[in-house]
């Protein structure tokens, strides 16, 4: 399972990653929650390129830690195309495209 890991960011990426996230909570840009139990990642939320085995059965890694939602699901580290994403909450793992709603979707 992708795992938090803490580690110092430059600021000038830290600065850009938080001026991405912020331009996507536009209204009309989907929000982003778990399927499964609803949980609503904060912007600090991280999760980490680590091998895995099911569902994405993933064996490289490289340990990047980010927030995988300003990103689509690709690692910046080495631009691995994540599928499934584990809820940070439940720890469970659902399609990562299932994790952008709508305000269509949330009525």
């Amino acid at each position: 399972m992708m795992l938090l890991k803490r580690e110092s960011l430059p600021r000038d990426l830290i600065d850009r990653l938080t001026k991405d996230l912020e331009d996507t909570s536009d209204a009309g840009a989907p929000r982003v929650r778990c399927p499964l139990c609803f949980w609503e990642p904060a912007p600090f939320s991280r999760w980490t390129c680590v091998p895995v085995e099911h569902p994405e059965y993933f064996r490289g890694g490289c340990g990047t830690s980010w927030q995988t939602f300003i990103t689509g699901g690709v690692c910046p580290g080495c631009d691995h195309k994540w599928q499934y994403t584990a809820c940070l909450q439940c720890a469970g793992w659902s399609p990562h495209e299932e994790w952008y709603v709508t305000d269509e979707e949330d009525r």
